[in-house]
């Protein structure tokens, strides 16, 4: 490869993973006083930072998780009182997720984990820093939207 080897590629991949797992860390601490696992705290999140993607396909689809695991969360979140369901009247093959206002202090202190990690990436970077990886970032995510 030229431009852009495996001396280029190592950090990325490594720095992708130390991300993934100082996210998951700081959710979890806030979740563990609620008892929610991962997959519920990811259905969680999902619907509150994204409104008008509700269904359980849109969490598969863009947080990357099985639809098995969706699936089970969706059953104990609703069980819990966390999450409503409804059909959609216009394609009964839909069924839309609600957040329920039992769900809103777990949402909040996700949230605020949310808040922390950002945070942590915030006080590491200066502001020209962050402008050009959101640039990079941003172009690569749209070229590789549809893969």
């Amino acid at each position: 490869m030229t431009g852009y080897d495996e001396k280029h590629l190592r950090p990325l991949l490594y720095l992708s993973r130390k991300l993934k797992k100082l996210y998951g860390k700081k959710c979890a601490e806030a979740g563990s006083a609620f008892g929610l696992a991962q997959c519920e705290m990811d259905v969680l999140l999902f619907l509150a930072n994204n409104r008008g993607f509700d269904t359980a396909m849109d969490v598969v689809k863009y947080r990357s998780v099985s639809k098995a695991l969706v699936s089970k969360a969706v059953e104990s979140l609703a069980a819990r009182g966390y999450l409503r369901t409804h059909t959609d009247p216009g394609d009964r093959r839909y069924t839309h997720l609600v957040l329920t206002d039992e769900a809103a202090p777990a949402v909040r202190a996700l949230q605020g984990a949310q808040a922390a990690f950002v945070e942590i990436l915030k006080n590491e970077t200066t502001p020209e820093e962050r402008a050009v990886m959101a640039a990079v970032l941003g172009r690569l995510c749209q070229k590789f939207e549809n893969d």
